[in-house]
């Protein structure tokens, strides 16, 4: 294949070979169709591509339950919609809540009989008619009365009975069944686990809501990668140019693939991602002395190392490089070169073909 190369060359006209440069006039380099392209220097590089798994933060994830037994009568929001802090999510039917309220309106009637007593044994007190000690039982008596009327309105809320709902029983004193639960918090619905007619406990999950921003990236690392990471090192979903950084690294080998687990966190562009899917992640390291990025078609090899071949008055010249970081079709080289040289980035083999021929081995 060398030598068909090297008389392909020929068929143009003969390069010249002297001191390790390979001369080939203009017009030869665009019918052999060999291309330039000049260095790029870079003070950060990419590490190899690492898979992950996008993921909600345990902070950003809420599951909304039954607060009572109960049937359900009506779901009002489904899988993927938006939600915010004190829509109606469902409604229920529950007997339970009868109970809660009975229990409250008695409370309520309780607190109202100490506290008229109360008042009554100040006054016979402070007219010297009874002892000191009946009057502070009195007191104690209606002070345990308002703290159960706060633990059953307590009891009422965590039901689902919002603040206008429990004044309006206060005044009506007539009971209902229905209670609508609402959203603790806004964000969207990931799941819903129960459906309309279905008989449910207390504390039963009804969905699961979630904020989707930030978001996680579980990356499964390699240990001899993983011990060179750091916290707050930056990272790149490859595919998508969107950037986190890294917040967590695993203390645990795992066995199945030997890789530690790091955790990065994404604020920004989160809506391009979904949470349970796979990307490909790089790591970014700020990189020590002058580097360059070339496409991968601009390196050889010459007796089993790296090289290039760099554009120079008189032509082309070999220089041997040092291969940093290996992303696919780009690399991050170092060597004796500078950002206003040119190398060339195609026709490499058919350039190497015809050095070696003319002499270069």
């Amino acid at each position: 294949m060398k030598h068909i190369t090297y008389l392909f060359l020929l068929g143009f006209s003969l390069p010249c070979f002297a001191d390790n440069v390979v001369v080939i006039n203009a017009d030869e380099i665009a019918n052999v169709g060999i291309e330039v392209g000049q260095l790029k220097a870079v003070n950060e590089a990419m590490s190899k591509k690492l898979p992950a798994k996008v993921s909600i933060p345990n902070k950003s994830q809420r599951v909304v339950s039954a607060p009572q037994d109960g049937v359900i009568e009506l779901m009002l929001v489904a899988e993927g919609d938006r939600v915010i802090t004190g829509q109606e999510l469902a409604q229920m039917n529950s007997p339970q809540l009868l109970a809660s309220q009975n229990n409250y309106l008695q409370a309520l009637s309780a607190l109202a009989q100490s506290k008229r007593e109360m008042l009554r044994d100040k006054s016979l007190f402070e007219d010297q008619i009874i002892a000191e000690r009946r009057y502070r039982q009195s007191q104690t008596r209606y002070q345990q009365s308002k703290t159960e009327v706060a633990m059953y309105r307590k009891a009422l809320e965590l039901a689902g009975m919002k603040e206008a709902d429990i004044t309006k029983l206060n005044k009506t004193r007539s009971l209902t069944s229905y209670l609508t639960v609402s959203a603790s918090s806004s964000g969207v619905v990931m799941k819903q686990f129960a459906t309309v007619g279905q008989r449910l406990t207390a504390a039963d999950p009804l969905y699961k809501i979630a904020q989707l921003s930030p978001l996680w990236l579980e990356i499964h690392v390699p240990l001899k990668i993983a011990n060179h990471v750091q916290i707050d090192e930056r990272v790149t979903i490859c595919d998508k140019g969107i950037e986190g950084h890294v917040i967590a690294i695993g203390r645990e080998v795992h066995e199945a693939d030997q890789g530690v687990l790091v955790r990065a966190e994404v604020s920004q562009k989160t809506e391009q991602l979904t949470p349970g899917e796979f990307v490909e992640v790089c790591f970014i390291k700020q990189q020590d002395g002058v580097q360059f990025i070339v496409p991968r078609s601009a390196i050889f090899r010459f007796e089993g190392k790296p090289a290039i071949f760099v554009e120079t008055n008189q032509g082309f010249v070999y220089q041997p490089i040092e291969i940093i970081t290996d992303n696919g079709e780009q690399l991050i080289i170092k060597g004796d070169l500078s950002e206003d040289q040119n190398i060339v980035i195609v026709g490499t083999a058919t350039l190497k073909a015809a050095w070696l021929g003319m002499g270069g081995e």
